[in-house]
């Protein structure tokens, strides 16, 4: 009898925990959408390269189907990688100049012979 009491009384405590923290839970998650990549071909040229020097790095849309990480210097790449100038189609110009895409160095496999 003492348990089926025991039983009662959490449930009956549990209930209005539950009931309190559901709007918390409910913000949280709406509060935290999913961000988008930023697109490339629906901002300005200059806003391009304004949003890469803000974030250092940042992975961008540039075509329906391809994306391309941008740089604001070569101490975003690795290492072993170096920073160069690209292009990316922007609203305002279709080669827009930006800085830069680390790209690996290539591979010489004639210094193995």
């Amino acid at each position: 009898m003492r348990v089926t009491t025991v039983a009662r009384i959490a449930r009956q405590t549990a209930r209005p925990i539950a009931v309190a923290l559901l709007p918390v839970i409910v913000l949280a998650f709406a509060a935290a959408p999913a961000e988008a990549r930023p697109d490339t071909r629906t901002m300005t040229c200059e806003a391009v390269n304004g949003f890469i020097q803000k974030e250092g790095a940042v992975v961008m849309t540039t075509g329906r189907y391809t994306f391309r990480r941008f740089v604001a210097n070569r101490a975003y790449c690795d290492p072993w990688q170096w920073a160069q100038p690209e292009y990316a189609p922007t609203r305002d110009t279709p080669k827009c100049p930006v800085f830069g895409v680390c790209y690996d160095p290539p591979i010489d496999f004639h210094t193995f012979d």
